[in-house]
């Protein structure tokens, strides 16, 4: 009668213990997303006023990366495809498309080197504007000026 008491005894504590481990794992988990959530509120923040550039500074911008990149004296290359007999563009690299908020294209640039893609006035723009997306070799992006 003391053994059955003791198995008893022994078990009612093992599953108060798993029970109370599953309790404390549950209060774990809950109190490790309320510190995601929580964190992710105080770390998510709008971009600064100071970090946005203005209508002057992107149109600014803008003529720099047109004239750095000679976007003026770009034309396109056509490769002659003996299959078809016609001859086709060659697509760039990249072609980086920037709209402004009310949908109007501010620049379109293609970019056929790497080395175009390291232009500093170019990556001030990107840093500064909303990616949207990218399609096939062509990238979309916002500038709320």
């Amino acid at each position: 009668m003391v053994g059955s008491f003791k198995t008893q005894n022994i078990t009612t504590v093992m599953k108060t213990v798993i029970i109370n481990n599953n309790t404390l794992t549950k209060r774990f988990i809950l109190a490790l997303a309320f510190l995601v959530g929580f964190s992710t509120m105080v770390l998510a923040h709008s971009t600064p006023e100071l970090a946005k550039l203005t209508k002057e500074e992107a149109h600014e911008l803008i003529a720099l990366v047109k004239e750095d990149l000679k976007l003026e004296e770009y034309e396109p290359n056509y490769i002659f495809d003996e299959e078809s007999g016609i001859f086709q563009e060659q697509s760039p690299l990249k072609i980086i498309k920037i709209y402004d908020c009310n949908d109007v294209l501010l620049l379109e640039a293609p970019i056929t080197k790497l080395r175009q893609t390291q232009n500093k006035h170019l990556r001030k723009l990107l840093n500064a504007s909303d990616f949207l997306t990218s399609f096939s070799n062509a990238s979309y992006y916002r500038l709320d000026i």
